[in-house]
């Protein structure tokens, strides 16, 4: 029995429509259908969306205006994006802002990493500062769509772990590891569009594995006592004996020829996956869904532990190292994201963590778990009905 909830649910007659570009002219349209919304009640409210994109700043400001409080201090209102036709750039953005986000079964989404329009002739100088400024901004919103996502994508790989042994059965490669199997199976499902993207978040978390391990040994000095360049030194050093080892075969290879270019990248990739390493929210994947993940012996043990503080403290550390390929994987997929023309059908963003919910698709979401009930047996389901009759009848006799 399917008990339906509001927090899942579309509603067009509380809703916004999002058409054309996200632009100032959009803000100032919205702005009042937002609050009057907002100062009716507090339920849901809906966001459809068909919009190629457009300013990422105007796409920020209408989302902080569906999460405002009221008068009395009330927490924001649940807030359900659907994309009915197409979501680019922004706009994809703020599909997946959605507490709950929905595709319609023929959307479509686009992802790519942020743009900038120069009208003045670009110089050395410029192009330099252009490109830290938007290498800056897609590490920022590659970690900003992380956080939107992560529930997401985390679900998918607990909802398929049981598929795991199958899918090494089929491989036969009995050792292989829980993070290949996850990527393989979401791989089998996406389109070849989306298969590309994959396939960029797969190079970049093996690059990162790479990368650390070999210049983590490099690196001597006592990493707490040293200033922060004295670390990039060492690790610029390491780098540069990680590429020439990488490419001691490739005669052509240079530093002048494409070699530099790999040093800069490298180095930002290796910042990116030190600073991840101890994330918080790394912490609260493990504390969230470890259990799942664990023996069931070794979660019954961990949870006998009566202080909560030291059961947390042990789940983490029994469970970081079995997620922490999955989150290196995560975050390698949210750069790849903001990485060139990445179009997505709607079930690749299923896939991808990027929505909740294809209408109409049988994939499994968190409407199918907070919505089922259990069937009454039918002598419940029976005297249900008869107190039904009865409060009709009271009622009936009241009026």
């Amino acid at each position: 029995m399917i008990v339906a909830h509001p927090f899942y649910r579309l509603n067009p007659s509380r809703a916004l429509y999002i058409n054309g570009p996200i632009n100032r002219d959009l803000v100032t349209r919205l702005t009042p259908q937002i609050l009057k919304l907002q100062s009716t009640n507090r339920n849901p409210i809906t966001v459809y969306i068909d919009s190629p994109g457009g300013h990422v700043g105007s796409m920020e400001t209408i989302l902080r205006l569906l999460k405002l409080s009221d008068q009395d201090s009330s927490g924001p209102c649940h807030v359900i994006t659907a994309v009915t036709t197409r979501a680019a750039s922004a706009a994809a953005d703020l599909l997946s802002s959605g507490d709950y986000a929905i595709a319609f079964p023929t959307s479509s989404i686009l992802y790519h990493g942020l743009r900038q329009q120069e009208t003045n002739p670009l110089t050395v100088e410029t192009t330099s500062m252009l490109t830290n400024v938007l290498r800056f901004s897609n590490d920022i919103y590659a970690m900003s769509l992380a956080r939107k996502i992560e529930d997401r994508f985390s679900f998918r790989y607990v909802m398929n772990r049981d598929e795991f042994g199958a899918f090494r059965t089929h491989n036969s490669d009995p050792e292989m590891s829980d993070l290949d199997c996850f990527v393989g199976i979401v791989e089998d499902k996406l389109s070849d569009g989306a298969k590309k993207v994959w396939k960029k978040a797969k190079e970049r978390h093996e690059r990162y594995a790479s990368l650390f391990s070999t210049v983590l040994k490099k690196i001597k000095r006592d990493i707490p006592s040293a200033s922060e360049a004295q670390i990039e030194s060492d690790c610029i050093k390491a780098i540069v004996e990680f590429g020439l080892q990488r490419n001691k075969k490739n005669q052509s290879w240079s530093f002048k020829r494409g070699g530099i270019g790999q040093l800069v990248d490298d180095f930002f990739l290796l910042n990116e996956y030190m600073s991840n390493l101890g994330s918080e929210r790394l912490k609260k994947w493990c504390t969230s869904f470890g259990r799942w993940i664990l023996p069931q012996e070794e979660a019954d043990k961990i949870a006998e532990i009566v202080d909560e503080q030291k059961r947390s403290e042990q789940l983490v550390r029994s469970v970081r190292p079995l997620l922490q390929p999955l989150w290196s994987f995560f975050v390698a997929l949210c750069h790849a994201l903001q990485e060139g023309e990445n179009e997505l059908t709607a079930t690749d963003a299923y896939w991808l963590g990027l929505v909740d919910e294809v209408v109409g698709e049988n994939l499994l979401s968190a409407r199918s778990f907070e919505e089922f009930k259990p069937d009454l047996p039918p002598e419940a389901k029976h005297e249900e009905e008869q107190t039904n009759v009865s409060e009709e009848k009271t009622t009936a006799a009241g009026a």
